[in-house]
């Protein structure tokens, strides 16, 4: 399967024109049902966290930075 170097995720497009981006609906969205059910969700709340950071003072993570981050969370 290729994939065009030009494609960008619609969230990307939100950060880079200062919108709110859907983190609460996707990522937020699981936090919520993982604690509805008595467990955590630790990648996906701090990919939520990353992604409000981001919303206000907008940053870019390389592949192996974001992975870092996100292996952290556990």
């Amino acid at each position: 399967m290729r994939i065009d170097v030009q494609a960008r995720s619609s969230m990307w497009e939100d950060l880079r024109r200062g919108r709110p981006t859907e983190i609460d609906s996707r990522q937020g969205e699981i936090v919520t049902l993982a604690a509805a059910h008595g467990r955590t969700a630790p990648a996906n709340a701090r990919l939520v966290t990353l992604v409000r950071e981001a919303e206000s003072a907008p940053r870019t993570w390389t592949g192996p930075d974001l992975y870092a981050e996100l292996r952290a969370a556990r």
